[in-house]
């Protein structure tokens, strides 16, 4: 019983809840925000959610699945490494997480099932990916699917669309300030493993320097959003704040880019956007 325990708490980890949650969140938060506050159907809700967490978390266990060689320099307290899980199990758990997440769609519009198969195999096939220093922007892709996909299914309203459109380049660009800062994090198993990340091919100055550019943009153009009226006050403030404080982190990187330094501000920069995330859902007040 305490093993089953044990091992049913290291496979939540490796899902990643925080960053699962928060995708799944995304696309409610969006259907809401995009209706105006209405809960409309509770079956597309529900769907959302399931949807955003389930693609999420097939993302993250195929990811760790083929990561499993750098991970055991970078992270060799991970499940994987220390031989918890068969990778083989964990790669047939992950397609069938993939799977639910698309089929399940086909009960809310062939429009929303389109998306999904699309945007949720382009975050699955990044971890194939790696070797290629372009991949951090399919991680900011993927960040930006969940917004994309609760668009959809809120049926598209056309008096949300600049709005969510320039949103979503501000996710875009603060999820690819963070995936900078990763790639100084990771760079020594990285380099072990024959992936090129921006902080490999192009250098750890350069890379912090473009996270924090990539930081002070996102957080200049969340704010205008607000500034110009297509969020309310409460967005604007939250955005302004959250976007402050993902910038120090940036710039804290940029002055003194080592590992632990990394890793305490990629930690960090996932809940400031958590915090965005919030004040995403106050935009419509």
């Amino acid at each position: 019983m305490v093993v089953l325990l044990s091992k049913t708490i290291e496979f939540i980890r490796m899902l990643r809840p925080v960053n699962s949650i928060m995708t799944g969140l995304a696309v409610v938060f969006t259907y809401f925000v995009m209706n105006n506050y209405s809960i409309g159907d509770y079956l597309v809700v529900a769907v959302g959610f399931i949807t955003g967490f389930l693609v999420s978390s097939a993302s993250m266990l195929v990811n760790d699945v083929v990561d499993i060689n750098v991970d055991r320099v970078n992270k060799p307290w991970k499940p994987l490494p220390r031989g918890v899980f068969k990778p083989s199990t964990i790669l047939y758990i992950s397609i069938a997480f993939l799977a639910t997440g698309f089929v399940i769609n086909i009960f809310v519009s062939i429009e929303a099932f389109l998306v999904v198969v699309v945007l949720g195999s382009i975050a699955y096939c990044y971890s194939f990916l790696r070797r290629l220093w372009w991949s951090h922007y399919i991680v900011s892709l993927s960040t930006v699917a969940p917004f994309v996909y609760g668009y959809v299914l809120a049926c598209l309203p056309r008096d949300k669309l600049y709005f969510i459109l320039l949103f979503s380049i501000v996710i875009f660009l603060v999820n690819s300030s963070r995936e900078f800062v990763k790639s100084i994090a990771d760079i020594e198993g990285d380099k072990m493993c024959g992936y090129n990340t921006i902080a490999i091919v192009y250098g750890v100055l350069k890379a912090s320097r473009l996270a924090l550019v990539y930081a002070i943009i996102a957080s200049i153009l969340a704010v205008l959003i607000g500034l110009l009226g297509y969020a309310g006050v409460y967005y604007t403030v939250v955005l302004g704040v959250a976007g402050l404080l993902f910038t120090i982190e940036a710039y804290r990187v940029y002055r003194n880019p080592v590992r632990e330094k990394c890793i305490r501000a990629k930690k960090h920069m996932l809940y400031y956007m958590l915090l965005a995330l919030i004040g995403y859902l106050l935009s419509n007040l």
